[in-house]
Parts: C-alpha cells; structure tokens; sequence
C-alpha cells in the first residue's frame, strides 16, 4: 500500500512539474511571448503596503538623516498624481501622511513658503509594446525634493508587474 501511494505522489510530482520547452533551431518555432503573460490585478492594500516600505525607505536614507539630525524637517506633500482611476487615492494619500508623521522626523506643514521640502509622487499604468509582445504594469514612485534648490533628497520607484 505504501509502495502504491508513493508510486501515485511520484507520479503527480512528475505531472505537475512537467514544462513545455520550446524546440531550438528550428524555422517554424512558435515561441511564446515571455512579457505577454496576464497581468496580476493590485488591491489598493498592495499599494498602501509598499507606500510605508517607501516611506521607511525614506526614513533610513542618509541624505535624509543628516537633514533630520538637529531638528524634525518641515515638510510639505503633494497628493500622489495617477494616470488612471483604479486606486483608492485618498486612502494612500492619507497613509503616506500617517507614515511620514509616524517616523517623527517630520512636520508637516500645507504652506510651501515655510518649508523647503516637498514629498511628490505618481502611481501610472505603463504598456510597453515590441513588434510581438505587450507588457502592462504599473509604475509607484515617491521623491523627497529640496524646493529651494530643486534637487531630490530621495526617490523611489517600484514597477508591480
């Protein structure tokens, strides 16, 4: 009875690890476009959740660090732009905040002329196209910016595919 079970679990193992490899050199080899594959669909959890990486991202960054080392930044954040509307924007916008403020390096301020920092971002959808194939995701981005000067303290992006 053992030899039979383990025999049938081999067997599945087998089955369900088996692939399907294209055959190499020859002319009429229909390969299959690796990028055409059906894309995941994101929950608006699944954005929040790499919003506060981003922003704990932000908080360990050096140049950040030594912006914060005698007193908490006066900051001001731009609602995160998108270019599409399938994302709960208000929601991440408020958990970007909440984060920022967690961290206690920050204070948020809603007048720029007081602050010389800006937190900016952009959630959009980006289709790449070749002669055969088409890939769609999506591109997260956040930047930490110096509004005085205009160079960026920090930036991140993340492409979910």
């Amino acid at each position: 009875m053992k030899t039979l079970t383990f025999s049938i679990l081999i067997l599945f193992y087998i089955t369900a690890c088996q692939t399907h490899l294209p055959i190499v050199g020859g002319d009429d080899v229909d390969t299959p476009c690796p990028e055409n594959i059906e894309s995941i669909e994101l929950a608006d959890i699944d954005y929040l959740l790499y919003a506060n990486k981003m922003i704990d991202s932000m908080v360990e960054n050096n140049n950040v660090k030594q912006e914060t080392i005698n007193s908490r930044m006066r900051l001001s954040i731009s609602p995160i732009t998108q270019s599409y509307s399938d994302i709960n924007m208000s929601t991440l916008n408020t958990a970007i905040k909440n984060r920022v403020l967690r961290s206690g390096l920050f204070i948020i301020v809603s007048d720029m002329s007081v602050t010389n920092f800006n937190l900016s971002g952009e959630l959009k959808e980006v289709v790449q196209q070749s002669s055969s194939c088409s890939q769609r995701y999506d591109e997260f981005s956040l930047q930490l910016k110096n509004i005085k000067n205009g160079s960026t303290l920090w930036s991140e992006l993340k492409q979910f595919r």
